[in-house]
């Protein structure tokens, strides 16, 4: 990995850890409402992910989810996943595009710190590899990336939340568009 990318990591972490010890002092813990007589509506949360990059290089991606509240502290959920990326800083220009879904769990260690494991498959269009990779031209270019890491929960009221998420994708393979660790800040809502 190159030093520009580990010092980046390094100051996202610090300015994460930092912004979050002034909330210590305060009790951040939220606690949402019980389910209304076993009412399934209640337990939902939906939210997701964007993330946008232009210039010579174009990457968007939009992951809307959707999961539920099984206990307090286990969420179990659903995702889609489309990603878009070209590349002018070559002639021809290539542009590729990558969709699919994912199933993710989320347990939740102390108050708002979380553990979580995904399994994402992706296929992506237009697949182009360099040697010395060599694939076969009749399999389909999926990508089977199974991710692992945690986060955090900040609580922006009382349903709404900001998350952040550091992930490390331990099946990474030529086909996998993550690069090593995935960093995410998402938004989630309850009904």
């Amino acid at each position: 990995m190159p030093v520009f990318y580990k010092r980046l990591i390094l100051i996202l972490l610090g300015v994460s850890f930092f912004s979050i010890i002034p909330l210590s002092a305060q009790d951040t813990t939220k606690t949402l409402k019980k389910p209304r007589n076993n009412d399934i509506l209640s337990r939902i949360d939906f939210g997701g992910y964007l993330g946008a990059q232009f210039g010579n290089v174009t990457y968007i991606e939009v992951s809307p989810i959707a999961s539920y509240r099984v206990t307090e502290n286990f969420h179990a959920g659903l995702g889609l996943t489309y990603q878009y990326y070209q590349d002018n800083t070559y002639y021809p220009t290539y542009s590729s595009s990558a969709y699919g879904g994912s199933i993710f769990a989320r347990y939740f260690i102390w108050r708002d710190l979380f553990a979580h494991v995904e399994y994402a498959p992706l296929y992506i269009t237009n697949f182009i590899y360099y040697p010395p990779f060599t694939i076969d031209e009749g399999k389909a270019p999926w990508a089977h990336d199974v991710l692992l890491g945690g986060g955090y929960r900040q609580w922006i009221g009382d349903r709404a939340s900001i998350n952040l998420m550091i992930l490390w994708n331990v099946n990474e393979s030529i086909y996998s568009p993550y690069s090593n660790p995935i960093i995410r800040i998402g938004f989630g809502v309850g009904l």
